[in-house]
């Protein structure tokens, strides 16, 4: 190897600087994002409805669009709503150059709440049943809850009070599970992904502008940080 100018075996040479460019996180779009309706209208009663799991959105989105006899294409009796909580996924862990998506799934599974103008009748009641050639619902809806001699019952005032709060912690943001939302340091928490998921320790803090989370895990009694994904870290409830 030639010697340097400088009497060294070797010449000194750069290493190129390799920057960590992280994606923007992508929100839903606002056509998709769920909408909560308006729960106090008087005249509007409220059911109980089933569905398959992971139909309940597009169960809610088929009702909307709903056909009424005798009623306006642009009008429609029926006012869907499925709770639904929001949190960010990264599509492939731990490469940050791939963006979080914010994903909703609903609140409870196989649910969905349906308001009815006036409440349920046998045109309407028609409409939520109506079923395809195959003799499957065309909402994807199983049934509505009720009694077997009174049919589908409305909700009582305790369920609507319920229903209510769900609504107002959606809008006021208290169903988003941002994992670092007032999280202090030294808290419980879970790794949700890698070789130590399940593992319990302690919130450390963030790095690579908060798209890295670090705990400290305890492993055969040796102390060390462990780093994931911001998304996987989950508090200890």
């Amino acid at each position: 190897m030639p010697a340097s100018r400088n009497g060294r075996a070797y010449d000194a040479k750069a290493t190129p600087q390799h920057n960590s460019v992280i994606a923007k996180d992508e929100p839903i779009p606002a056509e998709r994002r769920n909408k909560t309706p308006n729960l106090y209208a008087a005249a509007v009663r409220w059911y109980v409805c089933t569905t398959a799991p992971s139909r309940e959105l597009s169960a809610a989105a088929s009702i909307r669009r709903a056909m009424v006899r005798g009623v306006r294409e642009d009008e429609t009796p029926f006012i869907p709503y499925v709770p639904c909580e929001y949190l960010w996924r990264r599509s492939v862990r731990s490469n940050l150059r791939v963006p979080r998506r914010e994903q909703q799934r609903p609140v409870m599974r196989s649910y969905l709440f349906v308001g009815v103008l006036g409440g349920l009748c046998n045109v309407t009641l028609a409409a939520l049943r109506e079923r395809d050639i195959e003799g499957r619902n065309v909402h994807g809806l199983t049934g509505i809850l009720g009694s077997t001699n009174r049919g589908p019952l409305a909700m009582n005032p305790s369920g609507l009070r319920w229903l209510r709060q769900l609504g107002e912690d959606e809008l006021a943001g208290r169903t988003n599970l941002t994992p670092l939302a007032g999280m202090p340091l030294g808290e419980e928490v879970r790794a949700g992904s890698g070789l130590f998921s399940g593992f319990i320790g302690k919130f450390v803090g963030t790095s690579d502008g908060g798209a890295v989370g670090v705990i400290s895990l305890e492993v055969m009694g040796a102390p060390f940080d462990y780093r994931l994904p911001i998304e996987d870290i989950q508090r200890v409830a």
